[in-house]
């Protein structure tokens, strides 16, 4: 009996379950291989779970605008119009020398042109795209509004300036890439369709060429940005795209206007002059010296840039701030 008990004592030691050791744990025990097996690396440590970051903003605002249509659109038609802009201008001549307008002086396979026009020809198609890239800024952020989708977007991201950043950055990039695509294409078709008699470049603006093939979709991404913070300032549709046009189209009409009909006002060319389409044409034109503009003064090409970066901080700066500090509602 005493050997039978003896056995059934160790047999129910051997499956009786172990209980927790308190003791310091040995090399290759389970509580030293979860500790080299944490999910608590050193890089989890320094970097905590919920923090908000300007690339994640970023990458959220690139997934939103690639899943609207209306992007797309906008994008496409940027693209797009600069082009055809340049072959109508192309083909303007041979429709007149068709209805018989000093038709012997254009060949019937290729037309001449000087280089000035065909630079004109090339960056014409970036006056449309101005008034497109200026509603897609101000589509960017006053969708949400009328949408009622600011307030997810507020919630998965409170920091508004953060908000309005990203959106600015992924609004920049994707009206960049879109207005230089669509000037190549202009260089392309003005190259197939007219015949430069003098050259590549002007000899009196010998960097013109690099000021309208680089520094247009560069214009064109201040256009952007400037709808971007009038759009903030309205927080409506209809508000950011009227207050786009009359800086770009009725202000400039109305000056215009002014200096014909009232005398003695030449004063009213210098606020002319520093409209933001007119500080267009001038950059487009590459102008270096005044005389080349007229009378009285006129910006160079890189100070009507600056001038124009003024123009957009200017907006930015009062979307953001009614922006941040008003009530979304």
């Amino acid at each position: 009996m005493s050997a039978d008990n003896g056995r059934r004592a160790r047999r129910s030691r051997r499956e009786a379950p172990a209980g927790l050791d308190y003791a310091t744990p040995r090399h290759g025990s389970a509580f030293t291989r979860l500790r080299r097996t944490s999910g608590l690396s050193f890089m989890d440590l320094h970097r905590p779970s919920g923090r908000l970051t300007l690339s994640g903003a970023v990458r959220g605002e690139l997934r939103k605008m690639f899943s609207l249509r209306s992007t797309w659109v906008l994008l496409l038609i940027v693209m797009l119009l600069q082009p055809l802009t340049t072959g109508l201008m192309a083909c303007a001549p041979r429709v007149l020398a068709d209805l018989g307008r000093q038709a012997s002086q254009y060949p019937a396979h290729l037309m001449p042109a000087s280089s000035d026009v065909f630079w004109s020809a090339v960056a014409a198609g970036l006056f449309p795209a101005m008034i497109v890239a200026g509603v897609l800024g101000v589509l960017a952020l006053t969708r949400e509004f009328s949408g009622a989708t600011i307030e997810s977007t507020l919630t998965a991201n409170p920091r508004r300036g953060m908000v309005l950043m990203a959106k600015g950055f992924v609004l920049a990039l994707l009206t960049w890439l879109a207005a230089q695509v669509g000037l190549l294409l202009s260089w392309i078709l003005a190259t197939l369709l007219l015949s430069v008699r003098s050259g590549t470049s002007s000899a009196s603006r010998p960097g013109l060429v690099l000021i309208d093939l680089l520094g247009g979709p560069l214009m064109l991404v201040l256009f952007a940005l400037m709808g971007l913070g009038l759009g903030a300032l309205s927080r409506s549709k209809a508000g950011g795209i009227g207050l786009f046009l009359g800086l770009t189209l009725i202000l400039p009409l109305i000056l215009g206007l002014l200096r014909g009909v009232i005398p003695h006002v030449g004063w009213l060319q210098i606020p002319f002059r520093l409209t933001p389409t007119s500080l267009l044409v001038t950059f487009l034109s590459g102008l270096g010296r005044t005389a080349e503009a007229g009378r009285g003064w006129w910006p160079t090409w890189w100070q009507a840039g600056l001038i124009m970066m003024v123009w957009t901080a200017l907006c930015c700066a009062l979307g953001t701030l009614v922006f941040r500090r008003a009530d979304i509602g």
